[in-house]
């Protein structure tokens, strides 16, 4: 009897607890989000452009913001903030593919991939965000297959239905290999395979007319780059490509919209700055060109936000504690086509961007 009675007694200081909390979380002014448009951009682009901002407070509430003035917000109660909201991103038979232990997962910008691989067959999963769209495909499969507590399988690289995984065995004897997944033909193809001393990793970059291009990172014994370089291998060949070398440290370079180019961002020369800055590498020339415009307000640099979708670049980032810069480049020209200011007109403190969409 005293143990029932005690019972009652924490279930009744609990029950205080929480009524407390959603009391207190209530009582709680949230964010009022407005957006304040500087340099107008069409409103077919403005309606494609979802930005996320999350809030730090005891009660979170997450904003989904359209440059077009559109605010929604979405509060989680206690308890949902205890779990983790990842599924809630994806469609619910794709959250429970990629959620299995055996399932190697990946992304690319708004891509998120599952490959599971096994003696005759490879499991390929895919969901868009940006699309909404998600793909399933059943490939023949007869290569070795991945021992999942030594190896490291990702997606790099994707041009239309040509899939490029790097496949890193840890094991014994360190590889590093390419698979392309012809997701039109249902088959898996080997491109690339090298063994690799001990103190070396391997970070591929895209595939294209020109050849694989890597990112090669060397170590020292205690585990500690020291050095770092960007190759071209074209079959034939591999390439340093010594142009790269002052960037390779960052590794930032990824594939651009185009296949004879290299694209990278956050090369600053200080931490808040008016200046977008970027760079591109043209593969015909060997060269890099530096790129850069100026916008509206300084913002800071750490917590920023950069992609880039079909040629344009999308930067959204802090310019006080409470306010974004959001601005839109058309790299080819080199001109902003659109840059405005989400404004939280009760100027709350300490809102993170969570997700940036684009929708195609």
């Amino acid at each position: 009897m005293r143990r029932y009675k005690e019972m009652i007694l924490v279930g009744g200081i609990a029950g205080v607890t929480l009524l407390s909390y959603f009391g207190y979380a209530a009582s709680i002014k949230g964010s009022d989000y407005e957006v304040e448009n500087v340099q107008k951009g069409t409103a077919d682009e403005l309606k494609k452009i979802k930005i996320e901002i999350e809030n730090g407070d005891i009660k979170p509430t997450q904003y989904h913001i359209q440059l077009d003035g559109q605010v929604n917000s979405e509060s989680q109660n206690y308890i949902t903030g205890l779990f983790n909201n990842y599924a809630a991103d994806f469609p619910s038979d794709f959250y429970r593919f990629i959620s299995k232990e055996d399932v190697f997962t990946s992304e690319i910008g708004p891509r998120t991939y599952g490959i599971k691989m096994n003696a005759t067959k490879l499991d390929y999963h895919s969901y868009d965000k940006s699309t909404q769209k998600q793909f399933k495909k059943t490939l023949d499969y007869r290569l070795a297959v991945p021992d999942h507590e030594t190896s490291e399988v990702r997606v790099f690289y994707q041009d239309g239905m040509n899939v490029y995984v790097q496949w890193n065995d840890r094991g014994a004897k360190e590889k590093s290999t390419v698979l392309l997944l012809n997701l039109a033909k249902g088959k898996v193809e080997t491109l690339h395979s090298k063994r690799l001393k001990n103190n070396l990793e391997r970070q591929y970059v895209v595939v294209n007319p020109y050849g694989i291009v890597y990112r090669e990172i060397t170590y020292d014994a205690e585990g500690i780059d020291k050095d770092s370089a960007y190759y071209l291998d074209n079959g034939k060949s591999v390439k340093h490509l010594k142009s790269l070398d002052a960037y390779a440290a960052e590794g930032n370079f990824s594939a651009a919209d185009d296949d004879r180019s290299l694209i990278a961002y956050g090369m600053f020369d200080s931490e808040s700055s008016k200046s977008i800055k970027w760079s591109s590498y043209d593969f015909k020339t060997n060269q890099v060109k530096q790129h850069e415009v100026e916008g509206q307000h300084i913002y800071r640099f750490n917590g920023s936000h950069t992609m880039i979708v079909k040629n344009k670049l999308y930067h959204i980032a802090n310019i006080n504690d409470s306010d974004f810069q959001v601005t839109v480049i058309d790299t080819k020209n080199e001109s902003i086509t659109y840059q405005g200011i989400i404004k939280d007109k009760n100027a709350k403190k300490n809102r993170l961007i969570q997700d940036v969409t684009v929708t195609k």
